[in-house]
């Protein structure tokens, strides 16, 4: 079983093993989904103006409220009885980073910008520069529409349209509603195009343990996280593209029990991950008391990144956990790992749910 990066004639092809075979492994071909026409409204009731992330939609219900902002269909914050469960932007300031942002079509990062689909190859910007990759797909900075709102949940669309890198027509929508537990977040895609179109997505929530408002450096050392997998990918530690698969077992990457996170630097992704039953499965980040937030994952997730909020000395750091629910694992448009194919018509989804943990302490 040949668990490494191979790098013939300069494209580097993941040789996964479990992580990437069975149900969740190779393409997907999605089965032919309706389209549907739906109307645009601009803008609703129950609006934050925000200048750098577009309108902000407050939504409330069952012991919870979260605001989403239009550029990015970003999560800007999700409250619940015992305080924050996500890391908020400030109305009216930037984002930082991809906080709470969707990425797609395309998760993480792709070498050089380059792939092979259909066999043309595409070009796509270099928007990591330093690293020479292209990261984090398409919708990161775009406006999405809103196109359905009510006080408890609401849904943003965006279309992607034929460009250079991806000539691709694909319809995203992304739902927010909050329930019984906390809040479940979904993104479905449709291949809008004549042309069969390479996808993945990801969500970036950054976590909360402590219910607080993430102004204290170093905050997460003393916090616990917990993620049933089994392997992860290891990194090339310059552009952070992958070079193997590895076990978790007898390293510190096994969090499978829970583990304190400590001085433990994470910018990894998690895979071959247990799910009871074969569904869905749950990470979760707590502090010593126990108390804490989950991250419940559906079918469509196979991989979990996980990165820990390291800056540079004298910048404030480690203050939240990005658990990002992933389709795919990076550079995904040149290894095929876990890659989605949407044939013309086809749709996908995918969804996971964040809420609190009261009490729980990891056995």
């Amino acid at each position: 079983m040949d668990r490494s990066i191979d790098a013939r004639g300069g494209r580097a092809v993941l040789r996964l093993g479990s992580a990437c075979s069975g149900s969740g492994g190779g393409h997907h071909r999605q089965r032919r989904g309706s389209r549907h026409q739906e109307g645009r409204r601009r803008r609703e009731t129950g609006l934050v103006p925000g200048a750098y992330q577009g309108a902000l939609h407050e939504i409330s219900g069952h012991g919870f409220t979260a605001a989403i902002a239009e550029v990015g269909a970003s999560l800007v914050s999700l409250e619940g009885p015992s305080g924050s469960l996500v890391r908020t932007t400030p109305p009216g300031g930037p984002r930082e980073g991809c906080n709470g942002a969707i990425l797609a079509p395309w998760p993480n990062r792709i070498r050089d910008g380059n792939y092979t689909f259909g066999g043309r190859t595409h070009q796509l910007p270099l928007t990591e520069p330093e690293r020479h990759n292209a990261a984090h797909g398409l919708a990161l900075w775009e406006r999405w529409n809103v196109v359905e709102k009510s006080s408890d949940a609401v849904t943003l669309s965006l279309d992607l349209v034929p460009q250079p890198g991806y000539p691709f027509e694909v319809r995203l929508k992304a739902r927010y509603e909050l329930a019984e537990g906390g809040l479940e977040w979904s993104v479905e895609a449709t291949n809008e195009g004549a042309e069969p179109a390479p996808y993945a997505v990801a969500g970036h929530p950054y976590l909360v343990a402590d219910g607080g408002d993430c102004l204290t450096p170093e905050a997460l050392d003393t916090w616990s996280l917990k993620i049933p997998a089994e392997e992860y990918l290891e990194v090339d530690p310059e552009r952070l593209l992958p070079m193997e698969v590895r076990t978790v077992h007898g390293t510190e990457f096994d969090l499978r029990d829970g583990r304190l996170m400590g001085q433990q630097r994470f910018d990894h992704a998690f895979g071959a991950i247990a799910r009871p039953g074969g569904g869905s499965f749950r990470c979760e980040l707590t502090t010593n008391s126990g108390h804490g937030v989950f991250l419940e994952c559906g079918p469509a997730i196979h991989w979990i990144q996980v990165y820990t909020d390291d800056q540079p000395e004298g910048v404030p750091g480690r203050r939240a956990v990005a658990v990002e629910p992933m389709t795919a694992p990076a550079d995904a448009f040149r290894s095929g790992c876990n890659l989605t194919i949407l044939e013309p018509g086809d749709s996908h989804r995918a969804w996971w749910r964040i809420g609190p943990i009261v009490g729980q302490v990891h056995g």
